[in-house]
């Protein structure tokens, strides 16, 4: 058990940022919980009066846990506050705009709550140590998935306009209420009569693409214009991530066979508890590009395994050259397959005051960009 309170995980960007005295972006440290990255930058968008496009930032970090990143705003005024749950600290200034390639990585501080015995713990912090964990996308990468609707951008690829458009209004994610499965499951029921749906509507770009919409009844493909440039990126990204899991998968089950599952939002993750020196150096050194157009594998295997992939879901390469939306296009990039935690420690243990008779035990580590603490977490926390 995770994040029992904000502090039980804490995460602090570490970048690579040459401040000036002066510059067109002053830089902030931003410390926050309770919200998201782009949630608290719109808030700050409109709380502030500035543009959002006059905001950047390097990674999307998610509400639950105490998360300290970094954040730029082409505008030289020091708009350093502390609000609820959030504080922006002025830490200088860049003539750039921030962006992921100046992260190098995060350090956790993470406390794992609700053991019978730390042992087991102990022993698998071990054993990470020295044939580390499988570099999957984790299910915060999969909010925008519905299992019952499926992928954005697998509709976009395949021109299907109209159900793009209805899994973007109708789709639900774990963090939603109640009412708010309910409103989504209403506009889904009502779906085409759009004088309803703009009835269901609680937000501006809802609201828009339904007044659009009783307009203009057929016109998904310019409804779909009206949803901004990041939000169809992060859909994009989605699936690019969801294909690349499906590859590791593979390798893992074909390469190892015995290993420890846990299901996930879009599909298991798999966890081997021991490799042999051969496997570690495979994986260790292995690389699989997300999917894209053109993709860059490095070896035969990991390529038979993407081609076959595409086929059982009736998409081809080709398909990837889509320039539906805004100028979002699939990129792709080599990500590693196996990742060894630097400087992993057990710094803390003890009794959990939360479960009567039960232990805790706090650790910290440092990952590279993109990697998930919480992937670590699960492989730690096997078969205790």
């Amino acid at each position: 058990m995770i994040k029992a309170k904000p502090e039980d995980f804490v995460v602090e960007e570490r970048a690579n940022l040459r401040l000036q005295p002066r510059g067109q972006h002053r830089v902030y440290l931003l410390k926050k919980s309770h919200w998201n990255t782009l949630d608290l930058i719109r808030f700050l968008s409109h709380s502030l009066s500035l543009p959002l496009d006059k905001f950047s930032y390097g990674g999307k970090k998610d509400r639950h846990g105490l998360t300290h990143q970094f954040i730029a705003i082409q505008d030289q005024a020091d708009f350093s506050r502390e609000g609820k749950d959030f504080a922006l600290e002025s830490r200088g200034f860049m003539d750039r705009p921030m962006s992921p390639d100046l992260i190098t990585g995060n350090a956790f501080t993470v406390t794992i709550r609700d053991f019978e015995d730390l042992i087991p713990v102990e022993k698998n912090v071990e054993e990470v140590k020295k044939t580390g964990f499988p570099n999957f996308f984790d299910d915060q990468r999969f909010r925008s998935y519905d299992p019952e609707r499926g992928f954005f951008a697998e509709k976009i690829l395949r021109r299907h306009w109209n159900g793009a458009l209805q899994v973007f209004l109708t789709s639900t994610g774990a963090e939603d209420g109640k009412k708010e499965r309910e409103r989504r499951e209403a506009i889904y029921r009502d779906w085409k009569n759009w004088r309803a749906c703009l009835d269901h509507a609680i937000n501006p770009l809802e609201k828009k693409i339904f007044s659009f919409l009783n307009n203009h009844p057929k016109g998904f493909f310019r409804a779909l214009h009206l949803i901004p440039a990041e939000e169809v990126s992060m859909f994009f990204s989605a699936f690019q991530s969801h294909l690349w899991n499906e590859v590791l998968r593979r390798v893992i089950k074909l390469k190892i066979g015995d290993v420890e599952e846990i299901m996930g939002t879009e599909g298991s993750y798999l966890f081997w508890t021991k490799l042999d020196e051969d496997l570690l150096s495979y994986l260790n050194s292995l690389e699989i590009p997300t999917a894209a157009v053109k993709t860059d594998f490095s070896d035969a295997f990991t390529r038979s395994l993407n081609e076959e992939i595409l086929r059982e879901k009736n998409l081809q390469p080709s398909f990837f050259r889509t320039k539906a939306l805004r100028k979002v296009y699939f990129r792709s990039f080599r990500r590693k397959a196996l990742l060894i935690p630097d400087d992993l420690r057990v710094i803390a243990e003890g009794e959990d005051e939360f479960h009567p008779d039960r232990k805790k035990l706090t650790l910290s580590f440092f990952l590279p960009r993109g990697a998930y603490g919480t992937m670590l977490i699960k492989r730690i926390s096997l078969e205790t």
